[in-house]
């Protein structure tokens, strides 16, 4: 892990955002588990020129529990960190060390479950040998110690900024190139704004409806993790406002007050305080409905899972 070169300071109205943020670059590396396969050893009733076809070299849940949790790596940089471009998590500082821990926590397990794998990778090969038949190709099975090199995960801390060097080269490219880092700060800037605003209301939203009761009056099933959602977002808020949104900050504190104390046991089970949050709630989205208007880009998913 390492930061990028030094860069000068971006002019409003990204300043801030500039200061207190720093770009995670993270790289996975995972043993590729699919290969063509020529059509001539495919039988179809159809032009073979339009026919692609691939086999599974693995049939393994241990190399499944690297991938899923690959994708618990992504799930968890995507919701602490704040949007900016596709693939880049954009990370408030006073987040750093946290999630700098987190990810160190992520390799620690993810090193476990790639030895797991390895142990089972002979194994799996002669399986591979035995289902796959004539499609089975010894040169797609490398050795252990070769297979043990895909698997990597590493993360790099890059400051946004133009570097110092253009203006030792080209003053109208330095210019050129500051002009855009400007521009790119403040659109971020206006999207975190509209990002965090947004999920409050879905997370809000969600609570709401599922504190309402169903057509014959029986309540709906709340689960634990409707309110644990809600409850990570408004303890990381504080840390995570870079654009210091007051109006945002108002409703979050109203949030916090109404689920002081309030357990998920409490909501299911005390009718008078469930109809309390659930009106607080639905008072609180009816507010950020007017904050966020149009929606962003950018999808939540809160469904009851």
């Amino acid at each position: 892990m390492s930061t990028a070169m030094p860069i000068v300071d971006i002019q409003d109205p990204g300043t801030d955002l500039a200061r207190k943020t720093v770009f995670i670059k993270l790289h996975l590396g995972l043993l590729g588990n699919r290969r063509k396969v020529s059509s001539s050893q495919v039988e179809v009733d159809a032009d073979k020129a339009l026919i692609r076809v691939s086999k599974t070299l693995l049939d393994s849940p241990e190399l499944q529990a690297i991938r899923t949790l690959d994708g618990d790596i992504r799930r968890y940089l995507y919701d602490t960190c704040l949007p900016f471009d596709v693939g880049i998590h954009l990370l408030p500082l006073a987040l750093l060390e946290t999630v700098d821990e987190r990810l160190g926590e992520f390799k620690v397990k993810r090193e476990e479950l790639v030895e797991v794998f390895l142990a089972a990778y002979p194994r799996l090969c002669q399986e591979a040998a035995a289902r796959l038949r004539t499609l089975y190709n010894p040169a797609d099975y490398p050795p252990v110690c070769e297979v043990r090199s895909h698997f990597t995960l590493s993360w790099q801390y890059v400051s946004y900024g133009v570097p110092e060097q253009l203006g030792e080269i080209s003053a109208r490219i330095f210019e050129t190139e500051r002009d855009k880092a400007t521009e790119a700060m403040a659109e971020a800037c206006d999207e975190i704004q509209q990002v965090m605003r947004a999920s409050l209301l879905e997370l809000v939203s969600h609570l709401r409806d599922r504190l309402t009761d169903q057509a014959d009056s029986k309540p709906q099933r709340l689960r634990e993790s409707t309110l644990q959602k809600l409850r990570g977002f408004l303890s990381t808020f504080d840390l995570r406002n870079v654009v210091d949104d007051h109006e945002l900050k108002e409703q979050v504190d109203k949030a916090r007050a109404l689920l002081e104390d309030v357990s998920t046991d409490t909501l299911r089970n005390m009718p008078l305080i469930r109809a309390r949050v659930r009106e607080g709630m639905a008072d609180l989205a009816a507010e950020m409905d007017v904050m966020v208007g149009d929606r962003v880009s950018r999808k939540f998913r809160f469904d009851e899972a």
